[in-house]
């Protein structure tokens, strides 16, 4: 058990024998979280269509949003006034808030013809970017970052960063990479010098170069950030490219801090990658994103396998008439109360109370698995669970 402040602290209670995946229990002033564990995003203070007592009966046990959207809308001094992020939207689990930094350094940029929500410029002072709302331009620094985070007052906080864009030259990526290094040192002071009262997290960068991830991530124990992160878009969709890109560090991944994927995707199979390999937490917007848009998760008992993403499609003319649930499997509220056929007409007639339904259900599916594989760990049957849902080794 590591303390790394008297509010903090990570235990890891059950380490899998033939993988490095781990269950444990991560401690902040607003709850435990026990891991493996997926936090859904709330974006904007808000988990799209679900309310904080939805996210609870999936569930859900922790909550990211996002600094870049919170800072330009509603802004900061409101926040502040509700007492931070989690009184603002009557949430009463552990928080979790990026940087930043991806949405600033790229995200906003990548039109160049677009007149607002661009960046305007990245030098090694920070950022400055023109806001996607009004086109009202702002400066955001390591220290504006830690700032703003401080209000927020998430128990879990991002360094700031520049992540390594893939329309970036050699040279451009380079350049992103070194100065990361400043900007998260940068981070670190101006944390140490608000109180270090929320566990700030050092994010490692390098895309799957084995030698820039390394010495990122060296850097980050170095520097003695509480918890580690792993950015980059290489941890994204494809569960290869995450495995490849997570292997590159293995053996220098602590086992006394906890790990954080950001957007960690790939469906199951992706968690189960990310997971085997040491993930403790990740987030990703997909999970919400595909129930919105007609895609609901079934478990391997339903037929859900690597081929079909684990997935159906409700807006497909087949379920018009299908009086079975999602799934029989699934004891979330969607299921339990709603069959294909009432979810299928919903989405044919866009009526709002579709997006609930769905995201509850999905939401509560990842949970669900995300259960499982804690169970199965602290049973040592993580190989055993890998092999019913993915008909392959980890």
């Amino acid at each position: 058990m590591l303390k790394q402040s008297k509010v903090f602290s990570f235990w890891v209670r059950k380490v899998d024998k033939e993988t490095r995946a781990r269950a444990a229990v991560i401690s902040t002033p607003h709850g435990e979280i026990k891991t493996p564990a997926f936090s859904p995003v709330a974006t904007r203070a808000s988990v799209r269509a679900l309310d904080p007592a939805d996210l609870k009966k999936c569930k859900s046990q922790v909550v990211l949003a996002n600094t870049y959207h919170l800072y330009l809308t509603p802004g900061i001094e409101i926040i502040k006034k509700f007492g931070g992020l989690a009184p603002f939207m009557q949430w009463n689990g552990p928080t979790i808030t990026d940087s930043g930094g991806y949405q600033v350094s790229f995200l906003w940029g990548q039109n160049e013809e677009e007149k607002i929500g661009r960046v305007v410029s990245i030098t090694d002072r920070g950022a400055l970017f023109s806001s996607h709302i009004d086109g009202s331009r702002h400066l955001l620094t390591p220290e504006k970052s830690m700032e703003i985070q401080h209000i927020l007052g998430a128990d879990i906080i991002m360094a700031f960063d520049q992540p390594l864009g893939r329309q970036y030259s050699d040279k451009q990526k380079i350049e992103a990479f070194e100065r990361t290094l400043k900007w998260e040192e940068r981070s670190f002071v101006a944390w140490k010098k608000l109180g270090n009262k929320q566990a700030l997290y050092g994010i490692t960068q390098g895309d799957t170069d084995k030698r820039l991830r390394r010495k990122s991530l060296e850097f980050i124990l170095q520097t003695g950030f509480p918890g580690i992160a792993m950015g980059g878009e290489s941890i994204g969709k494809d569960p290869k490219i995450t495995a490849d890109t997570l292997d590159t560090v293995a053996d220098l991944l602590p086992d006394d801090k906890p790990l954080h994927a950001l957007g960690l995707g790939g469906g199951p199979e992706g968690i189960f990658v990310g997971v085997a390999r040491g993930v403790d937490t990740f987030d990703n917007t997909s999970i919400t994103r595909l129930a919105r848009n007609g895609w609901l998760f079934i478990y391997p008992e339903d037929g859900g396998n690597i081929k079909n993403k684990f997935r159906i499609d409700l807006n497909k003319r087949k379920f018009a008439e299908d009086k079975k649930s999602i799934s029989p499997y699934c004891d979330c509220y969607t299921c339990q109360n709603f069959s294909r056929a009432y979810l299928h007409h919903l989405f044919n007639t866009k009526e709002l109370l579709v997006f609930r339904l769905a995201s509850m259900h999905n939401i509560y599916f990842i949970n669900t698995l995300m259960e499982r594989i804690r169970k199965s760990i602290i049973a040592g049957e993580l190989k055993d669970l890998a092999k019913v849902w993915l008909d392959k080794k980890l």
